[in-house]
């Protein structure tokens, strides 16, 4: 990913169908082309006037194991997925027009989202991508679970998930790291999917969430690994969380140029990051680390 690269959008319109995981309800997104600076944009068209919220972290929501976001009655969850396919594929404005609140729970990975996404193609245009460097250590986050932010070589993204379940919890632990790049997103990360213990499982659905999901839709862990299902990758669930932080972070609005290193964070914490490092770079008053579009 290069630091200063001409803003894209899509080329053609393209769709994704589902259910979202905790509601259920049949959801479908339709991607469109938008104009420069216009960013990433989620309209309720089942709502009557069709109410927007703009995919930044002004509108996010803090919420446990997903991420919201929010701006009067235009409420769409679970955007994670979505956010990572559009920030791994550098897909800078688009309007995404949702049918329902919560977005497609698909397999639990962003595949579905990279593959139409990808069929939809990319067009260039005309403005640069706001890109922030990071150029010095920054840290959120406690001694159980932190992020921290600092400079690399090069112009990439650095992502590394530290995943630490314990050695008795079948999850286990496993460490992922990787550059963003389009071909890394979309071989490494996008089939990535999401996963849970069998005992979570069985509490959310006894609060009456999740119903519909079965041990084929994600993965279940009981203690002797998923349940009817097989690992696409050895740590596939490190990757996932790198896929889960990689859209978090999308919410900046911007390209960021560092390396971030997470141990067992969350959406929560994702989030706080997410909103630290847009802030740092619209409070920025000189060009020192703030590289901004040019015509």
């Amino acid at each position: 990913m290069r630091a200063g690269r001409f803003q894209t959008t899509i080329t053609h319109p393209c769709h994704v169908s589902g259910r979202g995981y905790w509601s259920g309800q049949p959801v479908t997104l339709t991607f469109l082309p938008a104009p420069a600076e216009t960013g990433v944009r989620f309209v309720r068209t089942d709502l009557p006037e069709r109410p927007s919220v703009q995919a930044t972290t002004d509108h996010r929501i803090d919420m446990q194991l997903r991420t919201r976001l929010a701006d009067g009655p235009a409420v769409v969850d679970m955007v994670e997925h979505v956010m990572a396919a559009l920030y791994g594929l550098q897909i800078d404005n688009v309007e995404v027009h949702c049918t329902g609140g919560e977005m497609p729970g698909l397999d639990g990975s962003s595949l579905a989202y990279a593959l139409a996404l990808d069929d939809a193609g990319r067009t260039p245009l005309r403005n640069r991508r706001s890109t922030l460097r990071i150029n010095k250590r920054s840290r959120v986050g406690d001694d159980k679970q932190w992020i921290t932010v600092e400079p690399c070589d090069g112009d990439s993204l650095e992502i590394e998930y530290r995943l630490d379940y314990g050695s008795n919890n079948p999850i286990g632990t496993a460490t992922y790291s990787t550059k963003v790049s389009e071909d890394a997103f979309f071989h490494r990360l996008a089939p990535a999917r999401t996963f849970i213990s069998l005992k979570e499982a069985e509490q959310l659905q006894e609060r009456g969430l999740a119903k519909h999901v079965t041990t084929r839709d994600l993965l279940v862990f009981d203690v002797d690994g998923p349940i009817d299902n097989t690992l696409r990758f050895n740590d596939e669930c490190a990757r996932h969380k790198a896929l889960d932080l990689l859209g978090d972070l999308a919410l900046t609005g911007i390209d960021l140029v560092g390396k971030v290193v997470a141990y067992r964070s969350g959406h929560q914490l994702n989030g706080r990051l997410a909103e630290q490092l847009r802030k740092e770079f619209y409070s920025s008053a000189s060009g020192e680390n703030r590289e901004r579009r040019a015509a």
